[in-house]
Order: C-alpha cells, then structure tokens, then sequence
C-alpha cells in the first residue's frame, strides 16, 4: 500500500465504531469469508455483525470519521429498534431506489445484449458499467442479496436475471479478491451468459408453465448459440467460454458437451453457482421466490459433485453470513433475528426470539427459516 493511501485508513476498535463511517478495508474471518467487503458504510445491522464474529479491529477511511457522530453502544447495537430493523424490504426507500435503479438498467442490458445479438461489437466498457453503477449506488453492496428476492418480476424477466447473474457475479469475485481485470470479465461473462437466448422462440423463452421434452431440447442449445454469437468478437475466450459451459457439471451431467471438472472454465463453474441461486430466489409468475436459507439447503444437500465444491463453499458461507442481523419468520409464525451462522450447517443458524430466546436450529430440526422479513 502506498504512503498516500496508507495515510487515509486508519485501524480502530470495533467498540469506537460509529455509524457512518466506511471501511477502509475488507473485514475477513479466521476462515478467510469476507464478513464485510471495503467501502462499505457502518450501520447498526452490519455492526452487530462485527460484534459477533470475534473481530477486534476494523480499517475505517479517515475522511468517513465524524466526531460528532457518537460511537456505537452493545446495548444499542443489539437492540436495535425493530421499527427500524423490521421495515418490509419493499418499503425501504434504499429498496425502492435500488429496484428503480435496476429496472433501468435491465432496458439497457436488453438493448444491449440485442445489439450484440445482431451483430455489433461488444463495448466492454459499457457492459460493465451497468453492473458497477448498481453496485455502486448500495451503502452496502451486500444489500443486493436481500434486495434480489423482492424485486417485482416484469416481461424483461430473462434480461433481470443477466444483470442479477452479473451483480452475483461481481460480488463474488470481490469476495475471493479477484484482480479488477479477471473481476471485470467475471461481471461481463456473468452478463452475456444468455445472450443464446436471444435465438430462443418467444414462445418458449416466455412459457410460463413447465416446458414440454421438445421445447426443452430446443431451450438446452442456447449455451451453443451463445458461444456463436461471442466467438467472432474482440472479447477474451474466458467470457466467450462462460456462454458456452454456464450449464456444464462437474460429474459430467450438465450441457451442451456433457464436460468433466478439469475441462469447465473457471468463469463458467462460478456463473453456475450464481445462476442456479438468482432462479431460485427470485420471483416467478409461477411460484414465489424461496428463503435463501432454503436455497442455501438445496445447495448442501443436492449440488455437491455437480457444482464446483471449492466455489460453492466460498459462496454459501459469505452468502449465509450476509443474514446475520436479518429478521426471519420461522415455522409457526415465530420471527427472529439471524445471530450466529453454524459452519457446519450453514442453512440452519442460531436465532434470537423477540423475548430474547436463543434457538439453535442446527439442533431442532422441526425448525426452520421460512422467509426473510
């Protein structure tokens, strides 16, 4: 780190924390999961957070630090008001700018992607800047993950789960520290990895019920028509390569080329895990979205041996952390708040009641998670 910027962060206690201020750098675990990505801004959810995972010190930016702004207080960093923790995500003005932001942004992917679909050449530049203006338009960029689930579906459903799948993308790739050209081509793979479907009948690309073996058959080659539409442009083989193998399996089952582990790209195996994860909690016009910690069981209990284990163990540990501090409603109708992620089984955390009872799900298994508030 130079001088210059060195002189800009500055190391402090968790316990002289205050709202407001913007982490200098990522806050990273013993086990390597990023709890908190750099840039972003302290709040009371995040800081409970800090306070449990064992964390001393943070880097803040000095310029974020307002002296009059008083520091962050136990108490009231876990009793938080739930009128301010428990506002439905739909009603959160940070949501409704950021479903705004988003629904713009699709109309332009969508131009876009058919521009390049017809034959014009990719702008790199503009592809990314989608993704990053969205990301940099959240206070905290794993907002995104709570944010993905309630945005309204629209006719433009295949063009939102690019940018979804893109925005997955570039969190993950921030995640395991990727180098901003490798983050750049993950983002813009994540982009056009269906831009094959833009070959796709409407009739079937559309359907809203389950499609017929033939209409699947047809659906299953736009992996190929992807790869067609990209190979002739001035792009790298790696975003070309996750058009072509985002629906590849590790044991070989997956399509176009039914390839093993060792012959999928890098980007392809990470566009997968955010692919399956972006339909699975979104909303459908024929079922409603389900509760990541849902997702994140589906995961553990059936993508092992089809998904790659090292980026999907890295994926579910920062996705399932980002709750910690999030308001669930459990079986019975019980809310509670997220407290403590159980690495061993990540879907299933320990939770604290409103009369402040602790309940370990990892240990009651008529329990579980059935939504986020």
């Amino acid at each position: 780190m130079s001088e210059s910027n060195a002189a800009k962060i500055k190391k402090i206690s968790i316990h002289k924390a205050k709202p407001s201020m913007i982490l200098g750098r990522d806050v990273v675990l013993d086990n390597g999961i990023v709890l908190l990505a750099k840039n972003t801004m302290l709040n009371d959810t995040n800081y409970v957070k800090l306070l449990t995972s064992g964390i001393e010190n943070i880097y803040v930016n000095q310029g974020s630090i307002e002296e009059q702004v008083e520091y962050f207080t136990e108490k009231e960093a876990k009793a938080v008001t739930l009128e301010r923790q428990r506002v439905p995500v739909e009603e959160r003005p940070d949501f409704i700018e950021f479903e705004n932001t988003v629904n713009d942004k699709t109309h332009d992917a969508k131009k876009y992607i058919h521009a390049i679909s017809n034959g014009e050449n990719v702008d790199l530049n503009l592809l990314f800047s989608i993704t990053d203006d969205i990301m940099n338009g959240l206070r905290c960029k794993t907002d995104f993950l709570t944010y993905i689930g309630f945005i309204k579906e629209t006719d433009e459903h295949t063009y939102h789960h690019c940018v979804n799948v893109s925005l997955l993308c570039n969190l993950f790739g921030r995640w395991i520290n990727m180098d901003k050209e490798e983050l750049e081509e993950l983002t813009i793979a994540g982009m056009l990895h269906d831009i094959g479907k833009t070959k796709i009948p409407n009739e079937i690309l559309n359907k809203k019920g389950k499609l017929t073996d033939q209409e699947y058959a047809i659906m299953k080659k736009h992996p190929i028509y992807g790869y067609r539409l990209l190979h002739d442009q001035n792009i790298s083989d790696a975003i070309k390569l996750g058009a072509l193998m985002h629906h590849e399996k590790m044991d070989g089952t997956g399509y176009p080329m039914a390839v093993k582990s060792e012959r999928i790209s890098k980007l392809a195996k990470i566009i997968a895990i955010c692919d399956i994860y972006d339909a699975m909690t979104s909303n459908r016009v024929y079922r409603d979205k389900i509760c990541p910690f849902e997702v994140i069981k589906t995961f553990e209990t059936k993508a092992y041996g089809e998904l790659d284990t090292h980026y999907l163990l890295l994926f579910l540990q920062n996705i399932a952390y980002t709750y910690i501090g999030q308001w669930a409603i459990l079986t019975g109708g019980i809310e509670a708040e997220v407290i403590f992620i159980n690495r061993a089984q990540l879907s299933r955390p320990i939770v604290r009641t409103e009369d402040n009872k602790f309940i370990d799900l990892s240990n009651i298994k008529d329990i579980s998670i059935e939504s986020l508030v």
